[in-house]
């Protein structure tokens, strides 16, 4: 949910922010870039924010009596 959640922030950043001309007056090429670049910054800040907890769970996982203070 947070990585859709990003992409649809960041697009809007990028076209408020970065392209001075509206999205519907921009190219078709230019706006697969944006959505190429919206999606690939939404993937790194989604895994940075869930690496922590995906090793907490591996963790707990993998370990036989293990709770989350261990």
């Amino acid at each position: 949910m947070m990585k859709f959640a990003s992409y649809e922030n960041i697009v809007e950043m990028i076209y408020k922010h970065a392209i001075p001309t509206p999205k519907d007056e921009t190219t078709k090429t230019l706006q697969l870039g944006v959505s190429v670049v919206g999606g690939y910054l939404a993937g790194i800040l989604c895994a940075v924010v869930s690496h922590p907890a995906d090793n907490l769970v591996s963790f707990l996982n993998s370990s036989k009596g293990a709770t989350a203070a261990d």
